[in-house]
């Protein structure tokens, strides 16, 4: 006699025991009910426009996911619901500032965290409110250019760069790099072949690395996407012939390629000093971007948290997170600006 395994209890027969397949067609029709009440009650509270973005939210799980920003703004709220309890803020990316819900009115009480807003968000917003989302400089980052510890490269033009990562290099003249005798070394490393990390299109880094080093090019095909710098820098440090780029904060157990913004200049480093000082070419600001009108300052919720990531307990946790904090003069200009009337 034939035996098989139903429901992990072995059987004589291969087939269901008597009502077993009416059963689970009943209890699928009553969980399907359940989630279609559920959807409907989400739908009806959110409206349509916030209903569509919170249930694309709902799937990407963690609106950063794996992020560089993912690990500062978890530190951010937490450190900030300690000292505020009950408090009502979200955080989210700037990507998300131009999504319909945003537009039709749900903005109040988020803060937006990111590099740059792109112009279609700008205007839409100026639209929608008749005045600009507000930046507020919150820290420095850097991007750096990542290779195996071994590798004997001395530094890189943006133009090298370019070559690499491009899929097709167009706005510094350089042909497409594939071995590392391309980038000027010799001997054994003249043919071995270059091996690309990038950072995948959920990271902000990605459309910033594009614009400023690719001018606006697609990724090479042959890039292994990874989703944040640590990600990157795990797989060149296990790579002799990798390079990526990476969040320069972010980067252990590799070596940092010195930069050079044109063939005629010197090489600099990704160091703090270098960042500070504006020296190395791929530096950047993290902003906060709130809705404030622009004869008014910021109250409620959202000023009060603004004013902790400003301040030195929130700039400790920036440096903690790896990005650069602002110096104390620049944070207490930010201040001013948001809070004219008050202290």
């Amino acid at each position: 006699m034939k035996r098989c395994f139903l429901g992990g209890i072995r059987r004589n027969a291969c087939k269901p025991p008597r009502g077993w397949f009416s059963g689970q067609v009943r209890h699928g029709i009553r969980f399907f009910l359940a989630v279609l009440l559920l959807v409907g009650s989400v739908n009806k509270a959110l409206g349509p426009a916030a209903a569509a973005d919170a249930d694309r939210l709902d799937a990407a799980g963690d609106v950063f996911g794996a992020s560089d920003l993912g690990g500062l703004v978890q530190q951010w709220l937490f450190a900030f619901q300690q000292r505020h309890a009950g408090a009502k803020i979200r955080l989210l990316p700037t990507r998300l500032l131009a999504s319909p819900s945003v537009l039709n009115g749900a903005y109040n009480g988020t803060v937006y965290v990111g590099y740059r807003l792109n112009r279609q968000a700008i205007d839409g917003f100026a639209r929608k409110y008749g005045y600009r989302p507000t930046p507020v400089r919150i820290a420095l980052d850097t991007i750096a250019v990542l290779v195996h510890p071994e590798n004997p490269i001395r530094g890189m033009t943006l133009a090298q760069v370019d070559s690499v990562f491009s899929r097709s290099p167009r706005c510094r003249g350089d042909r497409h790099a594939a071995v590392w005798g391309s980038l000027g070394l010799g001997e054994e490393w003249a043919a071995r072949p270059v091996q690309v990390f990038a950072i995948g299109s959920a990271d902000d880094m990605h459309d910033y690395f594009r614009e400023h080093v690719l001018c606006g090019g697609e990724l090479s095909e042959l890039a292994q996407l990874r989703p944040n710098s640590a990600a990157v820098a795990r797989a060149v440090s296990g790579s002799l012939n990798a390079i990526g780029y990476a969040r320069g904060g972010g980067a252990e157990s590799v070596k940092r390629v010195p930069l050079a913004a044109e063939a005629n200049m010197p090489f600099v480093t990704a160091t703090e000093r270098n960042t500070v000082n504006g020296t190395y070419p791929l530096t950047r600001l993290l902003h906060l971007y709130v809705d404030k009108r622009p004869d008014e300052s910021l109250t409620g919720t959202v000023a009060e948290f603004v004013r902790f990531a400003l301040s030195a307990e929130g700039q400790k946790i920036v440096r903690r997170s790896g990005f650069i904090p602002l110096s104390h003069d620049v944070a207490e200009k930010e201040q001013k600006a948001l809070f004219a009337d008050r202290p």
